[in-house]
Order: C-alpha cells, then structure tokens, then sequence
C-alpha cells in the first residue's frame, strides 16, 4: 500500500536554501567567533555534529547560533526558490491524495513566507518547525500522535543524517534526497530506505509503501 503520509524536512530539502544558508552562516562566524564554512565540498561529506566542532560550535552556544542564523534568514525567505521540478511533484503527490507535511528545524513563519512566494502553501496539511538543530525524533512522534498517523504509513524525506537518525528512532520509512546538503556518499553510508536524485522519483518512492521495505 502506498503511504499516506509525505512529511518533509524544509531547507536543502525543499528550499534551495545552501547558498542562503552558507552566506548567513559565514556572515555570522564573526560574531560567534567561529570559523567559516570555506569548502563546501568538505562540509557536505562531514556529519553535522562533526561540522559544527570543526567550526568551533560549542553546545552552549548552539542554541543562540540557531536563532541568529533563523533571523538572519529571515530576510531571504521571500526570495527562496523550491529547487527545480518540486513545485509539481508536490501538486501530483497532493492529488494523488497524499497528506504532506513540514518537520523542520527552521521557524514556521519563515517556512511559510517561502511556500507562499513559491504557491506551495495550500499543498501543506501542517508545518512545524522544531526549534532544535538535533532531536527531530521527538517532534516526529509527536506528529505521529497528532495526525493519527502509523509510523507504518509515513514517508520522511531529507537531505541530512539527522533527518535519517529521525526516521530510523522512530521506525519510520526515508528518502535521502541528493540535492540538498549532505553529499550522496554520505547519505548512502546513512542506510536511507530509499535514495532520490530526481523530484520526479518522489513520486515512484511515494506509491511504494512499506510493503517495499
């Protein structure tokens, strides 16, 4: 059976939000006192919590970092463009008669300013942004709950390990997308469900189900 709920990770997923993010980021290091993302080929083939080390993010200063980084972005959400091809994919998935959803460590007000100005917003059942970088596990099953939804029925689409540590605590299906942060090598060493390279595939994956698994 296919499943019933699409639930997807926002930035690198659906946003084509890595130059956005890499310029913010590098734009706050000063403040921060940390060191700037320089090859982006490096940080895309390294673990997040690893990254944020290698850049001298501190637990206790992680939690300011977010927010600054999420005001910051703030002024670009507008402007954010879905990366190419998603914009239909997601109106197939919603007429086929999927439920779509956001998971997203990104606030719900800048999530919904960029699905707005990409006339996406009306395809969304609901939108969380879950205000830590790590834990997602946590705001899943409470999706879960919320929704009324079998782990057994969910799809989670992601373009980072975390996304996949997510799905993998709280039993649910992935589907590691190879446009956004995290470089294939890595996804692939990450043991996603289902790897995508293409939009279009999402709605291969999607029609699947759990009975693929």
């Amino acid at each position: 059976m296919p499943y019933r709920l699409v639930l997807f990770d926002f930035d690198g997923t659906l946003a084509d939000s890595l130059p956005v993010a890499l310029a913010v980021f590098n734009g706050l290091a000063p403040r921060f006192n940390l060191r700037p993302i320089v090859d982006l080929d490096a940080a895309r083939g390294t673990p997040t919590r690893q990254l944020l080390k290698q850049m001298g993010v501190s637990f206790w200063k992680l939690p300011r970092l977010i927010r600054a980084f999420q005001e910051a972005a703030a002024d670009h959400m507008d402007a954010l463009k879905l990366h190419t091809g998603l914009g239909p994919v997601l109106g197939q998935l919603r007429a086929d008669g999927y439920r779509l959803g956001i998971l997203s460590s990104n606030r719900e007000d800048n999530i919904r300013r960029c699905l707005r100005a990409n006339s996406v917003e009306s395809h969304f059942d609901f939108v969380v942004g879950y205000p830590k970088l790590f834990g997602k596990a946590k705001a899943l099953r409470r999706i879960l709950r919320a929704h009324h939804v079998d782990r057994a029925d969910v799809l989670f689409v992601g373009d980072e390990l975390r996304d996949l540590e997510a799905g993998r605590k709280v039993r649910v299906s992935t589907a590691a997308v190879t446009w956004g942060f995290h470089a294939e090598s890595l996804l692939t060493a990450g043991g996603a469900t289902y790897l995508v390279r293409n939009p279009d595939e999402l709605l291969t994956v999607a029609g699947k189900g759990r009975a693929a698994l």
